[in-house]
């Protein structure tokens, strides 16, 4: 048993081969009540000792589609990411592991966020779990925070002081930063020195932590993995969504108490509730909302005042080292994870991109240059590559683009081009495919990886070069090509693959198109 005393009183945590777990640290009080569409609140000091060495809550959240609808390849890779239990309101909760709870050890600090796209996920699952990158001196941090509407709803103006006001799901982030900043020299962490970094809605939340002035000083470096940093909501786009979504669920504006008598339970269903009222938004009513086709996000309140980009581009977070890329084929999880054969599914999920494009039907233009790029490419191929790009290439590229344009050598920007050999090539490189390899987790991913063995060199790899990239601000690697940071004329990328090398302007092609 290992004992840190932290600012809210006693943990007893676990030694497990020289790793030192605590976990189910609360960092906010419980959301039940009216403290679901709060701000979070300061956790309640226990007394005594406090059992660290179990998972804690997670954020109620819905349920995984049926296997059958999915397929064989669809289901090996929701199988991998998706917890539903348990869950509670007492899921604002970080975890740590250390490999010294020495407070004079001063080790780097690795902030993990999940991803799941804002309605799914937690901190506790077997992918994310620190216990191997921290063997390689690092202290490592995992979160819950809140999902669905608990953690987006926004009405502005429709109830008093804070109560439903915007990115609730961020400000949890945010509190769980201050808990580190606080307390994390006690399990040998430096505060000095914390690197966040995140996957997915994980990615973008970094992205969005780089860009808020609420989160400056908090962190020092910054890791974005598959980021839409372009997918963000101004604040008036709420209005008439939040008026639409309160009538559909019998609520009047103003009525606190028939919002706090919701269960989290009851939250969930009422995003199945938003999740059909968006569509019809698409004549403009619900603006950006109805274009990302979520809440995610928002902008124009005091946590963040302007998009991510445009505060990028301003400056904010430019004293802040960053790290930014994709993997090859991103937008392979969304015709994977519908239902029906590739070909229907991939048309299908372009769909989503007409929403993208002003005028809509652009999209036909687009999928024309495309093609003439990857010539001899299926049309599946060729509409997962535009999804890829759309949704998430294009958007680290300019995140890059703006980041290195006032921070003077601190951006670097990569690829993961790796595939998958699993079910006959169907996995791919598809999106979150890179997390097993800089979280060093392979062992628990093997049913979309495959034959684990000849793919541990790149893991090692990637995790030495997350993790010193998080201890001195430079990405490098045994083995690994001198990383140079990104810059608008030589476009450096690093792509990782099991001969990873430095390529320049590997976007060109893209960038042609979308600019075009």
């Amino acid at each position: 048993m290992s004992k840190v005393s932290v600012s809210d009183g006693v943990l007893v945590g676990r030694e497990e081969n020289g790793i030192h777990s605590f976990k189910g640290i609360p960092y906010a009080a419980p959301i039940s009540g009216e403290n679901r569409w709060l701000p979070p609140k300061p956790v309640e000091p226990w007394e005594g000792e406090r059992d660290a060495t179990r998972f804690g809550n997670i954020c109620t959240q819905m349920s995984p589609p049926n296997k059958w609808l999915a397929g064989r390849a669809g289901w090996a890779f929701i199988d991998t990411i998706w917890q539903t239990e348990p869950d509670g309101d007492d899921c604002l909760n970080l975890n740590v592991w250390t490999p010294s709870p020495d407070p004079d050890a001063n080790l780097p600090v690795m902030f993990w966020i999940h991803g799941g796209a804002y309605t799914t996920g937690s901190g506790s699952l077997r992918l994310y779990n620190g216990h191997n990158l921290a063997r390689k001196d690092v202290v490592v941090v995992s979160i819950n925070y809140r999902l669905g509407l608990m953690g987006s709803f926004t009405a502005p103006g429709m109830f008093d002081d804070e109560f439903c006001g915007a990115n609730r799901a961020f400000l949890d982030k945010v509190a769980a930063l201050r808990w580190v900043q606080e307390n994390i020299r006690r399990f040998g962490g430096d505060p000095d020195n914390v690197t966040i970094f995140g996957e997915s809605a994980g990615g973008q939340s970094i992205a969005v932590l780089l860009a808020s002035p609420a989160a400056q000083g908090l962190f020092k470096r910054a890791i974005a993995q598959s980021a839409t940093p372009e997918f963000a909501v101004p604040v008036a786009d709420h209005e008439h969504f939040a008026a639409d979504l309160l009538h559909a669920l019998g609520i009047k504006p103003g009525d606190r108490s028939a919002l706090a008598q919701m269960t989290a339970q009851d939250t969930v269903k009422a995003y199945v509730v938003a999740g059909k009222l968006i569509p019809k938004g698409a004549n403009g009513r619900y603006g950006q909302i109805a274009t990302y086709g979520n809440l995610g996000c928002t902008y124009g309140d005091s946590f963040m005042p302007q998009s991510i980009l445009d505060a990028l581009t301003q400056g904010i977070g430019s004293d802040v080292d960053l790290m930014i890329g994709t993997v090859r084929e991103d937008g392979r999880l969304f015709p994977l994870v519908l239902p029906g054969p590739e070909w229907f599914s991939s048309w299908l999920s372009m769909k989503f991109l007409k929403a993208l494009l002003k005028p809509a039907n652009e999209i036909d233009l687009v999928f024309q240059r495309y093609q003439s790029v990857m010539p001899g490419a299926s049309k599946s191929a060729v509409r997962g590559q535009i999804l890829t790009d759309a949704m998430f290439r294009r958007g680290s590229v300019k995140a890059a683009e703006c980041h290195a344009g006032v921070s003077r050598g601190r951006t670097y920007l990569y690829q993961f081009n790796w595939s998958s050999p699993v079910l006959n090539g169907a996995i791919g490189s598809i999106h979150g495919l890179e997390v097993p390899f800089c979280n060093r987790n392979l062992d628990v991913c093997s049913p979309i990886l495959g034959d684990l063995e000849p793919i541990r060199e790149l893991a090692d790899t990637m995790s030495d070069t997350w993790v010193n990239f998080a201890r001195s601000g430079k990405p490098a690697a045994p083995g690994l090509p001198e990383w140079r940071p990104f810059d608008s004329e030589q476009r450096a990328t690093m792509v990782f693959d099991t001969n990873s090398e430095l390529q320049h302007d590997v976007d060109r092609a893209m960038r042609d198109i979308w600019d075009g």
